[in-house]
């Protein structure tokens, strides 16, 4: 007997899309760089520097110790190459800065570092992408990131456990070059005007032989902030009639980014959803076959974010008519979390009945993202 089946294919269909482009508005403002070799290795603070803006610090010791950050510094990278750890942390600058910053390791060790601040960053989720690249020697790798916003600026740090000098790569300003008795660490930065992969960049030390790391952090354009949601535009599953009532289950794939800025930051966010019947011909399923069971979040491509705390109690009927009805909360996302760039992933699973008519079955569902728990 030819077993009889029920193919699904359901169009999701996004309300609001990703945040339009705008001009670019990152902007360099002032870098410092030092030297030491003590257990304290002190940074001036960027001359110009103001409260609001962003700074970005690439610091990098000879020996595999911990190199730590005073208060109000956030790890980005953490690189270890060989017998050197590099390590990167962004501070959003208040309005009262001490003229320097102390990095301090355990014992005394040769280190290298700088702080380069920028302006119009977004100043709540400044990370969107970062990544790390390292190697036994030769020329510093700085790998690519994949951005979420338009109008990034990626900046670069590279270090190599010899005293030397680099030549930044094409396309790349260079911001500072600073060497100790045994490291020496680069910094520079390259516009990223569309959202997606950037370019890799070959940074060259004038010697080769030391060990490298190179990190890549993409800042966010403050002029995208935002609350936005893109998914992939079908999702399908199949059924056996044939051996009794089926539940298959299938997977939408969702990003949220909430880069929001100013009174509208931490307020939290809900996805809904609606959707119209499961159709074939005249054949329909239950408007109440399909059900959410499970909305994941991840951040996405290394950049900083605040994990999701979701309250959504599972399952949830998924609401469905000839004309959609109205629609529902399938994650409810608590005030103060949920803040930067996910991938959030829908879980759903159909009812279907063994008498179910045989045929490919179609649905549209809409899922948007909106404001507030």
């Amino acid at each position: 007997m030819r077993p009889r089946r029920l193919i699904l294919a359901a169009a999701a269909v996004v309300l609001g899309g990703l945040p339009a482009a705008a001009h670019a508005t990152i902007a360099f403002v002032n870098t410092a760089s030092a030297s030491s070799s003590t257990a304290t290795l002190s940074i001036a603070k960027p001359t110009n520097t103001a409260s609001g803006q962003v700074m970005v610090a690439f610091v990098s010791g000879a020996g595999t110790t911990a190199i730590s950050a005073p208060a109000g510094w956030t790890l980005i990278q953490d690189t270890t190459s060989g017998s050197m750890r590099q390590l990167s942390y962004y501070k959003v600058a208040g309005s009262s800065e001490p003229t320097s910053y102390s990095f301090t390791s355990s014992a005394s060790r040769n280190a290298s570092g700088g702080i380069t601040t920028y302006s119009g960053v977004n100043s709540n989720v400044p990370i969107d992408a970062s990544a790390e690249g390292l190697g036994a020697s030769g020329n510093a790798v700085a790998p690519a990131v994949t951005t979420t916003s338009a109008n990034d600026l990626v900046v670069l740090g590279a270090s190599t456990a010899t005293s030397t000098s680099w030549t930044a790569g094409s396309g790349v300003t260079e911001r500072y070059d600073k060497a100790s008795s045994s490291t020496t660490i680069e910094s520079g930065d390259f516009a990223q005007a569309t959202v997606g992969t950037t370019a890799t960049k070959t940074e060259v030390p004038a010697k080769t032989t030391g060990a490298w790391s190179a990190e890549t952090i993409a800042l966010r354009d403050a002029s995208a902030a935002g609350l936005s949601i893109s998914t992939g535009s079908t999702a399908s599953f199949s059924a056996d009639l044939d051996t009794g009532d089926a539940n298959p289950t299938y997977s939408v794939p969702i990003t949220v980014l909430d880069t929001r800025t100013g009174a509208s930051a931490g307020l939290g966010w809900n996805l809904t959803i609606t959707s119209t019947t499961l159709t074939t011909g005249t054949h329909t399923l239950a408007t109440t076959a399909t059900q959410a069971d499970s909305a994941t979040a991840s951040c996405l491509n290394g950049g900083i974010c605040v994990a999701p705390t979701n309250t959504t109690t599972y399952p949830v009927n998924v609401p469905a008519a000839a004309t959609a009805p109205a629609a529902v909360k399938f994650a409810s996302v608590s005030a103060g979390t949920g803040e930067g760039a996910f991938s959030m992933p829908g879980g759903f699973d159909v009812d279907v009945p063994q008498n179910s008519f045989s045929g490919s079955y179609t649905s549209t569902m809409t899922i948007a993202v909106v404001s507030g728990p």
